[in-house]
């Protein structure tokens, strides 16, 4: 299975300016993709050496908050504050009802009445739309799913598992 480029698009939340490209699709709700995030996470604070994204897969029969967290995450990536609330999102898992969400946005200090009009709107849906297309244009069915420069890894999501492939992919 492999991710169409360009593996980053103007749109896409990611981290890093250069070497090899990792996009992680993911589920705001789901423990699995809180474990990959994390192990990727982890890597970058001790290498930068990459570029990491993150695409949205909400799978909506299994979490029922996680379209309403992707699309909070969205909004708040209107107001720059993506990766705050991303973080903040992967850390609460088991608490993505609305009212938590404003309330994580209210503690990071992003604009509450601003992120609730533009979830009410569905402002910037689209790109949860897109992100899922993606998923399902490169094979994958469930989060969480890892890809190095376009190919899917399914090496697992520890810190040193997925430095080997970088550094491989970096490599050549």
């Amino acid at each position: 299975m492999t991710l169409t480029p360009p593996f980053i698009r103007s749109y896409d939340h990611f981290v890093g300016t250069e070497g090899p490209v990792l996009v992680l699709f993911g589920d705001y709700e789901d423990p699995a993709s809180g474990a990959a995030h994390r192990g990727v996470t982890a890597l970058r604070e001790r290498w930068d050496g990459f570029v990491y994204a993150w695409r949205h897969l909400p799978m909506a029969e299994e979490h029922p908050n996680a379209n309403g967290a992707a699309l909070a995450a969205e909004c708040a990536g209107a107001q720059d504050s993506f990766w705050a609330f991303h973080h903040v999102l992967l850390a609460r898992q088991e608490a993505l009802s609305v009212p938590d969400l404003l309330n994580y946005a209210a503690q990071i200090g992003i604009d509450v009445a601003t992120l609730m009009e533009d979830m009410m709107d569905e402002r910037h849906a689209d790109r949860i739309v897109d992100n899922i297309r993606s998923a399902v244009d490169s094979g994958v069915r469930h989060a969480p799913a890892v890809f190095i420069e376009g190919v899917r890894w399914e090496g697992g999501t520890d810190p040193d598992a997925l430095e080997g492939a970088l550094r491989a992919a970096l490599a050549g």
